[in-house]
C-alpha cells in the first residue's frame, strides 16, 4: 500500500539525485566500478536499495527461500549497513531522520516492485543470478558486489565518472 504524504526535503533530494544521474548517463558517462569507493552513507544505501529489490524478488519470483539464506549469510553485513543508514538519515534529517529511512526504504521497495512488474521475466532471471552469484561467493561482499556487478541497474553515486573513449 502507497501512502501520501506531504514532499520534503528528502523528496527533493531524491528527484535532484535521480535527474542528475539520468543526465549523466544521457551524456554518455559511466562509473568504473574499478576506482570507486563511495562513502559508508552511500554504500548503507546501495546496499539497502539491493536488499529491497531481492525482498520483492522473493514474494513477487517464489524466490522466497533464496531470500532467507542470502539474509542469513549476509546477516552481518546487513546489520552494520543497517546501523550506518540509520545514522546517515540521522545525521543528514535530524529528528526527522526516522522517517526520512522509512520513506526511503518505502520507496526502494515501491521502485523495485513497479520494476517486477513491468517485465517480470527480466526481473526474477536476474535476481536468481544475483541469488546464485551472492550465494556461492564466500568472499565478496554487497558492496564490492554492487560495484562490480551493478544489480538491478544500482549505481553508486559516490564514484568517479569517465566518458567513453575513443578507439
Amino acid at each position: 500500500m502507497v501512502t501520501h504524504r506531504a514532499k520534503g526535503k528528502g523528496d527533493r533530494w531524491i528527484r535532484g539525485l535521480g535527474k542528475a544521474l539520468v543526465g549523466l548517463s544521457l551524456l554518455g558517462f559511466a562509473a568504473p566500478s574499478f576506482a570507486c569507493n563511495p562513502d559508508k552513507g552511500v554504500q548503507a544505501l546501495n546496499v539497502r536499495t539491493l536488499q529491497s529489490h531481492l525482498m520483492v524478488a522473493g514474494l513477487s519470483c517464489g524466490q522466497s527461500a533464496e531470500y532467507n539464506q542470502f539474509v542469513g549469510h549476509y546477516q552481518k553485513e546487513l546489520i552494520n549497513h543497517g546501523k550506518t543508514l540509520k545514522a546517515y538519515f540521522n545525521r543528514n534529517y535530524g529528528g526527522a531522520g526516522r522517517r526520512e529511512l522509512n520513506a526511503y526504504v518505502t520507496r526502494m521497495a515501491n521502485e523495485a516492485s513497479r520494476s517486477s512488474m513491468v517485465n517480470r521475466r527480466a526481473f526474477c532471471d536476474e535476481s536468481r543470478a544475483v541469488f546464485q552469484t551472492l550465494g556461492t561467493q564466500e568472499k565478496i561482499t554487497l558492496v564490492s558486489y554492487i560495484l562490480e556487478a551493478a544489480p538491478f541497474a544500482i549505481r553508486p553515486e559516490g564514484c568517479p565518472t569517465r566518458t567513453a573513449q575513443r578507439p
